[in-house]
């Protein structure tokens, strides 16, 4: 079977966002001997397609052939093999047989319905392409006896979703709360610095938002009109940083009024490039209630590096579940 070089295609079919990585029309040990299975996993951690990609020590990249971000969008990673399942324990879910995606989730957080919505989608769109049944959509923990993943997911009924969306495409597969979410859409604007040792709150210059009161006047917090789950997505670039420098990012809570800050939500660290940049995305979701506010932080912690630069491209999407 040569590379495989439609599974852009065939995840637009599932109606979810698709980005495609860059190069992976040639990404892969090989090409893909055959498509007799998907295996279904979870990346026990966050914010990392890089890894999926890239691979990890004793182990290199590809690790899956997609990435399943948890707001639903669908990562293209590579069209060929990918280490993602040996040993195996079935013939038809070996590297050189199966199809793998790769989830992103840390193991033990609840799974989002968006997420698990486009999880259902891209196997049977997978299974149509390849003429496969549902039943040969297994998880990771099915087909090696030494892998957890996907946790907490029943793969029976799992694959009965499947099942019901390769007979009938773009059908719902759950019945939805009734429950629009407040969506705000975010985008920086300007150029903002970040000074050596210090830190930036992001301000927010463009909006577009279903609550207006769901956004600080100053531009720089999101505030929730009640008890909500948040799923964030944000696009942060960063320039002016020595090759190599670090900077944290963060979804941090604070005090209602903004005096106080109370924990990081969602924070991860990323390295500058060769030409001191940093382009990361930084998601998750977390609880958010009338006692605190979110905002966007960015965190130059070195006294001895220049004044970061957020780019004014930086933006966020914030969306606000109503907690049962």
């Amino acid at each position: 079977m040569p590379w495989l070089t439609q599974l852009a295609d065939v995840a637009r079919k599932t109606g979810f966002p698709v980005t495609e990585v860059g190069g992976w029309k040639t990404r892969g040990h090989g090409p893909q001997p055959s498509v007799e299975g998907v295996v279904a996993h979870h990346t026990a951690g966050w914010a990392d397609r890089h890894v999926v990609v890239n691979g990890r020590p004793g182990l290199g990249g590809p690790l899956s052939h997609f990435w399943l971000q948890h707001t639903g969008r669908i990562w293209v990673v590579a069209a060929g093999r990918c280490w993602h399942n040996a040993p195996s324990t079935s013939v038809h879910h070996r590297n050189g047989a199966s199809i793998g995606i790769e989830a992103e989730n840390d193991g033990r957080t609840p799974w989002p319905v968006v997420q698990i919505d486009a999880y259902h989608a891209l196997c049977a769109e997978l299974c149509r392409e390849f003429g496969l049944p549902a039943s040969r959509v297994r998880g990771h923990k099915e087909v090696n006896t030494q892998k957890p993943d996907p946790h907490s997911l029943d793969m029976s009924t799992f694959r009965a979703h499947v099942a019901r969306l390769i007979n009938n495409p773009g059908t719902p597969i759950n019945e939805q709360e009734e429950d629009v979410p407040e969506v705000i859409s975010l985008g920086a604007g300007e150029d903002q610095n970040v000074p050596a040792g210090g830190e930036l709150a992001v301000r927010w210059h463009t909006e577009w938002t279903d609550d207006p009161n769901a956004h600080g006047k100053d531009g720089v917090a999101v505030l929730a009109s009640g008890s909500r789950w948040c799923i964030v997505d944000g696009l942060v670039k960063v320039r002016g940083l020595p090759p190599g420098a670090e900077v944290d990012i963060a979804w941090s809570r604070y005090s209602r009024d903004g005096r106080t800050f109370k924990d990081d939500a969602w924070r991860l660290s990323a390295r500058a490039d060769v030409n001191g940049r940093v382009e990361e995305n930084i998601g998750g979701q977390f609880a958010l209630n009338t006692h605190n506010q979110l905002r966007l932080r960015v965190i130059n912690p070195r006294e001895d590096v220049a004044t970061a630069v957020v780019e004014k491209v930086s933006m966020a999407k914030v969306s606000l579940f109503r907690r049962w």
